[in-house]
């Protein structure tokens, strides 16, 4: 009997998972003036994305800003990056990102939809939309250089 409930549980989980992350590509957030989604970012820039939602309070967001950084210099002419910042300070976000002399496309959230579009728990998430415009993979918490590196080849190649 208990195999058999955790067999439901995990056949509803994996169902369950799709559906969440569903809404993702089409969550307005601020840019600039104005706001986008992440499917008109692809459609008009066909390349792969590589978005972050981190928030100026979140030590870990923090910590990894600078490998996606460092991660955009390398690829950014053939992979768009996105931060987007969740719940926070326009001003205070916009002088974290200078501090740490982010280039990369920024953007605000302000009302944490992605979190919970994603049904994440925490900062930060990092999330890859393959080239066909598909969110092909989420991962939650931080994300270290070699598993950035290791996810942008597995899932945007």
């Amino acid at each position: 009997m208990l195999i058999v409930g955790l067999i439901l549980v995990a056949s509803c989980s994996s169902t369950t998972a799709p559906t969440v992350a569903e809404g993702v590509m089409d969550r307005e957030f601020g840019v600039g003036g104005g706001t986008t989604t992440l499917s008109k970012l692809h459609a008009t820039d066909s390349r792969p994305i590589v978005f972050n939602l981190w928030a100026t309070w979140c030590a870990p967001c923090l910590e990894e800003m600078p490998d996606l950084e460092a991660a955009h210099q390398v690829h950014g002419d053939r992979i768009l990056f996105v931060g987007v910042n969740i719940s926070d300070s326009p001003t205070r976000s916009a002088e974290q990102a200078d501090a740490l002399g982010i280039t990369y496309l920024l953007g605000r959230d302000p009302e944490g939809g992605f979190t919970t579009a994603l049904g994440a728990v925490g900062l930060p998430v990092t999330g890859f939309v393959n080239r066909s415009g598909a969110l092909a993979h989420v991962h939650h918490g931080p994300i270290d250089p070699d598993g950035l590196e290791a996810a942008i080849a597995e899932h945007l190649s």
